[in-house]
């Protein structure tokens, strides 16, 4: 049975326990007492994705006009426990994206985002959600001044994640953070 289920015959039993509340508390004239219950039964929500949830590749690269187009694909993975959610919700914008050498340290600036963040979606275990991530090409600026530095890996951070969702890429970038930062699209299911 899974987690999901299992709440809601929870949640079915809690509606039945308080149905039979209600009647005696109609019949008192207690209907702040059935509100309490209510309120308590709540409805129980779906966890937010964090890079523990997701798997990111790089699923397609292009580039056009001096700049570089790679597409990265989040997937979901199973749930990591018997008790965790089956689903968790994706949101279209990213918190912040930047590219990082292999300690994980920032290089250049961090990414600005293209456009609104779309309506949250749930992402069941094999779904995907995709976002390109615009980079401009090395070339277009002075050297000394862009200072081009290769980059290992796309780092990712996502809405209420303390963790960072990152995979290994071969891209050079301009490590000065004032010249030549990246775009990222909005999130969308792939």
């Amino acid at each position: 049975m899974t987690e999901m289920s299992r709440s809601f015959r929870v949640s079915a039993a809690r509606a039945a326990v308080l149905g039979a509340a209600a009647v005696p508390a109609l019949v008192l004239g207690g209907p702040a007492a059935l509100a309490d219950d209510a309120a308590e039964a709540g409805v129980r929500s779906v966890a937010d994705c964090t890079s523990l949830d997701l798997e990111v590749t790089e699923t397609d690269r292009g580039a056009a006009a001096g700049t570089t187009y790679v597409e990265f694909t989040f997937t979901k993975k199973p749930p990591r426990s018997p008790w965790a959610d089956e689903a968790c919700v994706m949101y279209g914008d990213l918190v912040d994206m930047y590219w990082g050498d292999q300690e994980g340290h920032e290089i250049g600036a961090h990414a600005v985002r293209d456009g609104e963040g779309g309506d949250p979606f749930a992402l069941f275990p094999g779904d995907t959600a995709k976002v390109t991530v615009a980079t401009p090409n090395v070339g277009n600026f002075d050297p000394e001044e862009c200072l081009p530095t290769e980059v290992m890996a796309a780092n990712f951070f996502l809405k209420n994640d303390y963790g960072v969702a990152w995979v290994l890429t071969d891209d050079v970038v301009c490590a000065n953070p004032e010249v030549g930062g990246p775009r990222v699209s909005p999130v969308t299911p792939a």
